[in-house]
């Protein structure tokens, strides 16, 4: 019963148009009220305050922040042509181009909102202009966001790491495969697209151009190489790995491109307040909901629905993402970890699912979120960017969707393409 106040509150202020925060809130202190006879309301403070008295989520301001800095630095304009001379020449030229700009950038945000935002405004009226559809540009834009919270550096994989107790640096090795693996599928998706409605492609420009257009972003992209490197070699935590990437995106910005101005420095400075503000107080509020999760036994109870249905590990993961997925359709991905890793992620390590392996099906399966409606960000972003109406937007998104369940599947199958990396840097 208690479980049900505590999640369908929370659920529908979500619909309702409530703000996340106050939702998770809410719906918590009410089901403390209902199940314990007494509760101080100090105990509220307690856990919102303890679950952001951690040293790791600095690293979420440092990254907002080096995310911000890189875009109003030039970078964005950089990374899309180096996209575009690499992959340009593709049939459906500017549809790749953008999946590839994802990519890219994703090393630099960590953020699907960001990325949508960045690349759209680049990309949408670039493949206007050369023929495609407005909401195929949109839809193309949104389904390739999810890859940069999935490549590093990765907000909602930190967040998961926290949450789990796991290896930031691990999390951010375990999503390199998948990453790409997610691009591939979409850019196979963009070209069967383009070939049945006669897109056009791009002028192959030489490998000279695509040398130039490299050489141009190549200190943007050494910034994820700069992360993981050194979170990796152990010259850095996640927090200092962040700071640095602040000062090397301000240093870059300001004196090597020449673009970032003061003015631009102190919109990216509210910019990456706002956004990181944003991700801890939702943070905060998930330490008062995963209390109450672990008191009620809410894992235990169920694990024996899940093994009362089947007790393969196979069928028991694939039951835990489709509940992970029906999440995703109502919920933020950050509120998503929190309902589901508390409850979850003891009944994957019963069965012997590795935690990192995971970490990554569920913030795949939780960005695939914000792609689909009723509540998907990213829709009603990139129609915006397009001006497009949001359900053209979801019509031209359902071949890019099934890419991306694709690659998810293959993630789930075949646990190699996840834990690979981590296995080599944990067996160095």
């Amino acid at each position: 019963m208690t479980l049900l106040v505590l999640l369908g509150t929370m659920i529908g202020l979500s619909l309702l148009g409530v703000h996340l925060v106050f939702a998770i809130m809410l719906s918590s202190t009410l089901a403390l009220l209902i199940y314990r006879d007494y509760v101080p309301l100090e105990i509220i403070a307690q856990l919102f305050l303890s679950g952001i008295d951690n040293f790791l989520l600095l690293a979420v301001g440092f990254f907002f922040l080096a995310g911000e800095l890189m875009n109003r630095g030039g970078v964005t304009r950089r990374i899309v042509a180096f996209a575009e001379a690499c992959v340009g020449h593709i049939r459906g030229g500017l549809g790749h181009v953008n999946v590839a700009s994802s990519v890219f950038f994703s090393g630099i945000s960590g953020s699907a909102v960001a990325d949508t935002a960045a690349i759209g405004s680049v990309m949408v009226p670039a493949m206007e202009k050369a023929g495609f559809s407005r909401g195929f540009a949109a839809a193309v834009t949104q389904c390739s966001s999810v890859i940069g919270p999935i490549i590093p550096p990765s907000i909602p994989m930190i967040v998961y790491a926290v949450l789990a107790q796991q290896s930031v640096g691990k999390m951010f090795l375990a999503g390199i495969l998948p990453g790409l693996l997610v691009a591939i599928c979409l850019m196979v998706m963009v070209y069967v697209v383009a070939m049945r409605r006669g897109y056009p492609a791009g002028r192959w420009q030489g490998f000279s151009a695509i040398l130039r257009a490299g050489a141009s972003a190549l200190v943007a992209l050494a910034t994820p190489v700069i992360i993981v490197g050194g979170i990796l070699g152990g010259v850095m935590t996640a927090t200092e790995a962040g700071a640095v990437a602040v000062t090397y995106a301000f240093v870059i910005g300001k004196f090597w491109f020449r673009e970032l101005t003061w003015t631009a420095c102190g919109e990216a400075l509210v910019a990456a307040a706002k956004g990181s503000a944003t991700v801890l107080v939702i943070v905060g509020a998930s330490s008062v909901f995963a209390w109450i999760v672990a008191d009620l036994k809410v894992s235990t109870t169920a694990a024996e629905f899940i093994f009362s249905i089947s007790d393969d590990p196979f069928w028991v993961l694939v039951m835990a993402m489709i509940f992970v997925l029906l999440i995703g359709l109502f919920m933020d991905p950050l509120a998503g970890l929190v309902v589901t890793v508390p409850v979850l992620l003891p009944i994957m390590q019963d069965i012997g699912v590795d935690p990192i392996h995971f970490g990554v099906l569920i913030v795949l399966n939780l960005m695939i979120g914000l792609t689909t409606p009723p509540v998907g960000y990213l829709i009603y972003l990139s129609a915006y960017i397009a001006r497009e109406k949001p359900e053209v937007v979801i019509r031209e998104s359902l071949p890019f969707l099934a890419a991306l369940f694709a690659a998810l599947i293959l993630c789930l199958c075949f646990p190699a393409l996840v834990l690979t990396l981590p296995q080599l840097y944990s067996g160095g």
